[in-house]
């Protein structure tokens, strides 16, 4: 009898244990930032200050979460800031690996070298290709 309330109680235990919430990022207020990004795209320097936070905190007490420099950087990309863009990319493609694919094409546009002619045929196919 004493056993086999030893063995529940281990057993609830371990269950309970694994209902813990666990933060692996710091996420800042991103999803109310880009939130307010997606209603209104005035806000555009707000969803850029707060990603800017969250890559500083979590360069200090951790790790940036994926896709945050990435974001970053482009945002950086449109607004002109090119050179720079191109470190948070390569930033993004140290932390993240399976992103180097992306990230090279991100820091080759950056740099000016996706400049397509303009004879070319890139008009969506059915499918979600690209026509040529």
């Amino acid at each position: 009898m004493r056993t086999r309330l030893l063995l529940l109680l281990t057993v609830i235990l371990l269950g309970l244990s694994g209902c813990a919430a666990t933060n692996k990022y710091h996420w800042g207020n991103y999803e109310k930032s880009l939130y307010g990004y997606y209603k209104n795209p005035s806000e555009l320097e707000t969803l850029t200050e707060s990603l800017a936070n969250i890559i500083a905190e979590g360069e200090t007490d951790g790790k940036v979460p994926p896709g945050i420099y990435a974001e970053y950087a482009y945002i950086l990309y449109i607004s002109g800031k090119k050179q720079e863009s191109i470190s948070y990319f390569e930033k993004e493609k140290k932390s993240w690996p399976e992103s180097s694919v992306l990230m090279e094409k991100m820091v080759t546009m950056a740099k000016g070298g996706d400049k397509k002619e303009s004879s070319q045929n890139t008009e969506p196919a059915p499918g979600g290709g690209i026509v040529q």
